[in-house]
């Protein structure tokens, strides 16, 4: 086969693959319907959880609503940088369009708190447009997502982690997205409790477990012609209560299906 003749080929592939993707984003969500109540009504997944030692909190039988969003990347934050204190020194990846920060003179805890500090624009660009996520930070590294018109977004393209070693601010390394745009019209999702008991139907939620959090989110769906696409997400926080290990499983809260890796950029 000749050098031609291969090209076509990948050319056809890749034209067959965008079309499947738009396909994908543009079709109506799917309704679930009680197929799995039928098999399983809802105090019987309960007793069922229970008796496999699942623990599950509260959680609503309604839906909420969101959008598909989309995004190139866009930052400001190069610019943005130039406008920080003196007293911080930065730099600027144009790959991943991240700022890195490190304080000429770190800030003691006790003078500052890591709160206070994400929200003083001398240090941090557009720091107010962050919210602590509790679970993904640890005692060294202080993980903020950034909100939007249409709700938190998870996502290395969309957040602030600020460094702390001996109790004291180091720096941070950020990235914001200033172009995240609504792709379609508001649609609803499914409920918080339909999120978990499809993780359990489905032999996702493991027996010995316990529900954490469950809480409503952007995540990266895919990429189509250089857009990122985003979608709502039920967030869902596990912990083994033996090991006391946690791991986060992602929902689509359109669909109901797991979003296959826990990542939440893959």
């Amino acid at each position: 086969m000749d050098h031609r003749k291969i090209e076509w080929l990948f050319l056809i592939l890749f034209c067959l693959v965008d079309i499947y993707l738009l396909i994908e984003l543009w079709r109506p969500p799917v309704t679930l319907t009680s197929s799995t109540n039928s098999v399983m009504t809802s105090s019987s997944l309960k007793a069922e959880m229970k008796s496999d030692n699942i623990t599950v909190p509260s959680l609503s039988r309604k839906g909420d609503s969101g959008y598909y969003l989309a995004t190139r990347s866009k930052s400001d934050l190069k610019d943005a940088a130039k406008k920080l204190s003196s007293d911080v020194s930065t730099s600027y990846a144009e790959g991943d369009k991240t700022l890195y920060a490190t304080m000429k003179t770190t800030i003691p805890l006790e003078r500052m708190t890591v709160g206070e500090f994400k929200n003083d624009s001398n240090y941090v660009p557009h720091g107010k447009q962050y919210v602590y996520a509790k679970n993904l930070s640890s005692n060294s590294s202080y993980v903020y997502v950034q909100k939007s018109q249409y709700g938190l977004v998870y996502s290395s393209l969309a957040q602030l982690v600020v460094n702390v070693k001996n109790k004291k601010i180091t720096g941070y390394y950020q990235t914001y997205l200033t172009d995240l745009s609504s792709v379609r019209e508001l649609q609803a999702t499914i409920s918080p409790l339909r999120a978990v008991t499809n993780l359990y139907t489905t032999r996702e939620l493991a027996d010995n477990s316990r529900v954490m959090q469950v809480k409503l989110g952007y995540t990266k769906l895919t990429e189509v012609r250089g857009s990122v696409i985003f979608v709502p997400t039920w967030l869902v926080w596990i912990e083994n209560k033996s090991s006391k290990s946690s791991s986060l499983k992602r929902v689509n809260a359109f669909s109901g299906q797991l979003l296959q890796n826990s990542t939440l950029d893959d």
